[in-house]
């Protein structure tokens, strides 16, 4: 199996902008949170609830820029 993915794993681990992601479910999903995220005024519980999303979208395979949502978020770093 190896063998057969090998040739593709440039593809397979390509960091995507979060315009590249899926039109019809992804992105909207993405954006979506990141708009809700917005609106926790404090910045460091807005940096813990984006850190956890970033899991979780890291765990169900949702790869993508994820600085770029940190930045959707209007989150820098000199918010850590």
């Amino acid at each position: 199996m190896k063998t057969l993915i090998a040739p593709f794993t440039q593809f397979i681990n390509e960091v995507k902008s979060i315009k590249e992601l899926s039109a019809r479910d992804e992105r909207p999903m993405v954006e979506g949170i990141a708009e809700i995220l917005r609106g926790v005024r404090d910045k460091r519980n807005r940096r813990e609830l984006a850190e956890k999303q970033v899991r979780g979208f890291k765990r169900d395979g949702i790869r993508f820029d994820y600085e770029e949502f940190f930045r959707l978020c209007e989150l820098k770093d000199s918010d850590k």
